[in-house]
């Protein structure tokens, strides 16, 4: 089965054998060249693997608009994103035994497609909302760009890219408020509705991600099987941040673009081996990654 074998530890780009250690990022476990002490090269092993999804690109993604909770289709890119998606897991061996979904229709739809790229539509799906995007409050429907000429890019960045700061919260006035709060999807949740978020930092999503992990998702990646989670670039860096151990101040630099799936190579008590991974020719992700990243930057001249 996919995610089980012998796998060795390797160090990050450009490291040197100088100073390799345990715990790094408290997940990290290098073996060293001295036999002596490579008691910890078992724990080093990649017993599981794990996908991470970012959905395709969706019409306010296109639109450089704060989407969030409102729920909307993919783009005609965004359906080829999710597409090549699956052809390339299926291109590498890739064999699904579950993928989990958030209740936005883009993660969703982006799951159907890569599983039928791959010719594994009758893998189970599980939706949750714990897996939604990040709340981003007020500022939902509103264009990063038009806000960075206003608030300025630093502002932006803060609101998009910081740990623990949260957008203002959305009011009953907000023009998305009802389309949210009375669609009937958020009716069976875990949680009464008047206790989902208004808004929300991304610790904020990180705390309310952790119980479904911890419940749901790690024991099946322990059982051996093989996971995909189809969801929102922010609910997935909540999660690399929690599994790689990665800080409050350097998660801010984390970017995961649409469509590109994440492998995370885990051993058996799911610390990772090594630093995830996106997978696939490494000009058209890093294009990718710029285009994320560019999103919070005012147009030239205003435009």
């Amino acid at each position: 089965m996919i995610g089980s074998g012998r796998t060795r530890a390797h160090e990050p780009v450009g490291s040197t054998n100088r100073g390799r250690r345990a715990g790094l990022n408290s997940g990290f476990h290098w073996v060293t060249s001295d036999p002596s002490k490579n008691r910890r090269r078992v724990s080093a092993m990649a017993s599981h693997k794990l996908y991470l999804l970012r959905h395709g690109e969706g019409a306010w993604n296109k639109e450089n608009r704060f989407c969030s909770w409102v729920d909307q289709k993919l783009s005609e890119a965004g359906v080829q994103e999710a597409r090549d998606c699956g052809l390339l897991l299926k291109s590498q061996g890739c064999q699904l035994d579950v993928v989990y979904t958030s209740l936005l229709s883009r993660s969703a739809q982006t799951s159907w497609l890569v599983a039928e790229a791959m010719g594994q539509e009758w893998v189970p799906v599980v939706k949750s909302w714990r897996l939604n995007e990040r709340h981003y409050g007020s500022l939902i429907g509103l264009n990063r760009a038009e806000m960075a000429a206003v608030h300025g890019e630093q502002q932006v960045k803060v609101w998009r890219r910081s740990y623990d700061v949260a957008p203002p919260p959305i009011e009953p006035s907000h023009p998305y408020y009802a389309e949210i709060y009375e669609d009937r999807r958020y009716g069976a949740c875990d949680v009464p509705a008047g206790a989902l978020p208004r808004a929300e930092s991304l610790k904020q999503v990180l705390d309310r991600l952790l119980p479904y992990w911890d419940g749901v998702v790690a024991p099946v990646v322990k059982s051996g099987r093989t996971v995909l989670i189809s969801a929102h670039g922010n609910s997935c860096r909540a999660l690399l941040k929690h599994l790689e151990g990665i800080s409050d101040e350097d998660i801010a630099g984390v970017t995961l673009p649409t469509g590109i799936p994440v492998l995370l190579e885990l051993d058996a008590d799911l610390r990772p081996v090594k630093k995830h991974q996106l997978l696939g020719d490494p000009a058209k992700v890093q294009a990718a990654i710029k285009k994320v990243e560019d999103q919070g930057k005012a147009l030239p001249n205003g435009k």
